[in-house]
């Protein structure tokens, strides 16, 4: 706009000077109203105000001899601040030599005879450490699934269920390193809060590892955004891959990763080997589960049991995949 003619600058310098803190849109509303005979619209009185407030423009901010009443925002401007948050990266310390890892048991789901052969087989290979990979616990009442009101297990009643695995868990392997990372399915429960009960997602008594007391039974708890690894080998969940997994869900994890991975969630055994062009061989693997293998929502599947034992050498591993059937382990 075009400089302020003497007389309208100076009434709206008085004005700005009595009034610094009003909105343009308000001052210039005063102004007009109490200076008709000055104005000849409202809109006359407005752009001289963003004139002097150094919205005009850079070029008319520029000319503008006196910038007292410059608005600092247009002064000078800033990043805004980003919601986003760091993914945090987990890796397995170097004194864990031989870890038994066990996924989907889906208490109150679980197959007691299957996990005691997977138990026993960890026992016998003298491994130290127990990774406890996702679905651990099904949290079946919190799920937004239809549910059939005659097998409705309560929570607390799940809960309690999930808090004596553990104490038989540290009752066998008591001087075993023992992870524990949520899966899809433990989600369940801060996504029903989100939904239902956000005024409890602050709450301390409400987080799942304060919920299941895994400090009571010295279990470690790894959350379940975090990227996890032993030495080279990328270790998930899986339900971070949409569908099914496919007819191969290891090859899936590798199509996904391009890298050394494994994974629960699928309940399927599969291992896939990929040479990269001008490289190395990639090992993907999915890991079988030990729950109940033909549930009322799912009765035709490829679900088997099993679990796996990884050794570690620096950040070498080696992964010994392992199916259970008829009480034994393949």
């Amino acid at each position: 706009m075009s400089k302020p003619t003497s007389i309208s600058g100076k009434v709206a310098l008085e004005y700005l000077k009595k009034f610094p803190n009003l909105p343009t849109r308000t001052l210039a509303t005063k102004i007009y109203n109490e200076n008709k005979q000055l104005f000849k619209t409202y809109d006359n009185i407005r752009e001289i105000i963003k004139y002097y407030r150094g919205k005009s423009g850079e070029r008319s901010r520029s000319k503008l001899g006196n910038k007292s009443f410059v608005d600092v925002k247009v002064r000078s401007h800033v990043m805004p601040e980003s919601h986003t948050k760091k993914v945090e990266v987990w890796k397995l310390p170097k004194a864990n030599k031989k870890v038994l890892l066990l996924s989907d048991i889906h208490i109150p789901y679980h197959d007691v005879e299957a996990i005691k052969v997977a138990l026993n087989e960890g026992k016998q290979q003298g491994i130290d450490t127990i990774y406890l990979n996702g679905d651990i616990l099904d949290f079946f009442m919190l799920s937004f699934h239809e549910k059939n009101p005659k097998n409705r297990p309560s929570l607390r009643n799940e809960i309690d269920m999930a808090r004596e695995f553990f104490a038989y868990l540290r009752q066998e392997f008591p001087k075993a390193t023992i992870y524990f990372k949520p899966g899809n399915h433990e989600y369940r429960l801060e996504r029903y809060l989100y939904i239902k009960a956000p005024e409890l997602l602050d709450c301390e008594e409400f987080k799942l590892e304060i919920l299941l007391g895994l400090a009571e039974f010295r279990i470690i708890y790894i959350s379940k955004r975090t990227k996890t690894y032993f030495g080279d080998l990328l270790v998930e969940h899986g339900d971070r891959i949409r569908g099914s997994g496919g007819v191969n869900p290891a090859r899936t994890l590798f199509t996904r990763y391009k890298r050394h991975a494994i994974c629960g969630h699928f309940h399927r055994k599969s291992e896939n080997l990929e040479k990269v062009y001008d490289g190395e061989i990639v090992y993907t693997y999915s890991v079988a589960c030990l729950c109940e293998l033909e549930p009322e929502y799912f009765e035709v599947n490829n679900h088997s049991h099993g679990m796996a034992i990884i050794e570690m050498d620096g950040d070498k591993f080696k992964v010994n995949n392992y199916s259970i059937q008829n009480g034994k382990v393949f």
